[in-house]
């Protein structure tokens, strides 16, 4: 994160998320994606590891330890 910026998260409660059908998620922007993914090689839902996302974003994505989706990615250039 750069300099100035906080995240707080709260472990949910019992019954706030269900698993597979949940409205919530979180994005972090990191332009080091591929530095990132190894740390997360066992938790990434897709196989593959990070891609080109149809929606311009270099990503992956895992699943966070309550169930929430968490997207980790940042903008491709377009050529």
């Amino acid at each position: 994160m750069a300099e100035g910026e906080e995240l707080h998260l709260t472990q949910a409660f019992p019954g706030w998320v269900e698993i597979g059908r949940n409205p919530f998620s979180l994005y972090i922007r990191r332009p080091d994606v591929d530095a990132l993914a190894p740390a997360f090689a066992d938790q990434v839902l897709e196989k593959e590891g990070p891609s080109i996302r149809s929606w311009g974003i270099y990503e992956f994505a895992v699943n966070g330890p309550d169930g929430v989706l968490v997207r980790i990615g940042w903008p491709v250039r377009k050529s």
